[in-house]
């Protein structure tokens, strides 16, 4: 799931969601651009999903960094860097269900990384390292 704007799901939306999380399976959530917008809904909307799990930074030793590639480091787009400082690591957040992560979350954009093409103003990883990051939650998602 991506996007750039405020949204709501309906009761129904949230009702289902959270059958699908607790059945075993995994949602990916990605601020598109870092847009703010989206990262104010997303974290409204899916603590109505998940009200008793909250998302949580995944530590630099959490298996999805290890699982395909090794990332222990990261690389920021340069408007990322100006405005949110020299950051170095992942912050992939996440939510874990009965010992399995079922909410993977990037404030930080990862999706124009996947484009492999430039955009120079969004808050986001570099294409590079977007791309890592993607491999490996997917193979997180389907080996665990």
């Amino acid at each position: 799931m991506t996007g750039h704007y405020e949204f709501e799901w309906g009761d129904e939306d949230v009702e289902r969601l959270r059958h699908y999380l607790k059945a075993g399976g995994m949602l990916l959530a990605d601020a598109c651009c870092g847009r703010l917008t989206f990262d104010q809904a997303f974290r409204r909307a899916i603590a109505r999903v998940l009200p008793d799990n909250k998302l949580e930074t995944l530590p630099a030793d959490h298996p999805l960094y290890d699982v395909h590639f090794p990332i222990k480091g990261v690389h920021y787009t340069d408007r990322t860097r100006e405005d949110f400082g020299d950051i170095s690591t992942p912050t992939l957040e996440g939510i874990t269900l009965d010992g399995r992560l079922a909410v993977v979350y990037s404030r930080f954009d990862l999706g124009n990384g996947w484009e492999q093409f430039p955009h120079p103003y969004i808050y986001g990883y570099t294409a590079d390292d977007a791309m890592k990051l993607g491999t490996n939650v997917l193979v997180y998602a389907v080996t665990h």
